[in-house]
């Protein structure tokens, strides 16, 4: 009976994951009908396909996140992504290690500095920016913050470097799970921020896609 569960359940991973693969083909960043006043504090939402990341200009970081201004220096945004540690920080060479992807694990923290806007680094299509609250700023710094694993002088604790340019991996407080993704964690810190986005009942990039263009619109409408 167990070994019938255990199948049943890899099946069923097996065929989620060919869905998350088939809709990330097809997702795309749906822009506002306009722009953000730049004077405003900001945050960029970069969606990769399946996976999104958060950026946060420098000069909006709190005190405790500024240390990535001294770690980067001359980074104009600091990018935050999230994903399973074996799956996001080691090269997924094999079927069987994308088969296990979705399985529970412990979590890392890509940080990755850009000398550039993120719509110089990644394609605008895939990008959008919102405006947040003085509030919402500190908020969100402290959302990715409190994830962060500390070492025993209070710094994050580095894992290795990335296989981007000027980017490392951090070990995370939460776990990766099937139901807190990247998509999930992104969709989640926007929410601490004061966003009208949440990550309740989303598990494809493209859900969370959704509800960020809403509340895009919803900054537009607020400007008309």
């Amino acid at each position: 009976m167990q070994t019938n569960f255990l199948i049943c359940m890899l099946v069923k991973c097996i065929c989620l994951l060919c869905t998350v693969i088939a809709l990330s083909a097809c997702s795309s960043v749906v822009q506002p009908s306009c722009s953000t006043t730049r004077s405003a504090a900001v945050v960029y939402i970069v969606s990769q396909g399946w996976h999104l990341e958060i950026g946060i200009p420098v000069e909006e970081l709190d005190e405790n996140m500024s240390i990535y201004r001294k770690i980067f220096p001359g980074a104009h945004v600091i990018m935050f992504g999230y994903g399973k540690k074996t799956f996001f920080v080691a090269p997924v060479a094999t079927v069987n290690e994308y088969i296990l992807g979705p399985f529970p694990g412990p979590a890392a923290i890509q940080v990755v500095g850009l000398s550039v806007m993120p719509t110089e680094a990644y394609p605008p299509a895939d990008t959008v920016m919102l405006s947040l609250t003085p509030h919402g700023v500190q908020a969100l710094s402290a959302f990715i913050w409190n994830d962060l694993v500390k070492d025993v002088s209070g710094k994050p604790q580095m894992l290795a470097p990335s296989n981007q340019p000027n980017g490392l991996f951090y070990a995370a407080q939460s776990e990766y799970t099937l139901f807190h993704t990247c998509n999930t964690w992104v969709a989640d810190a926007l929410h601490d921020a004061g966003l009208p986005v949440s990550g309740n009942n989303v598990i494809f990039s493209n859900q969370v896609i959704t509800r960020i263009a809403e509340a895009a619109e919803e900054q537009c409408d607020a400007l008309r």
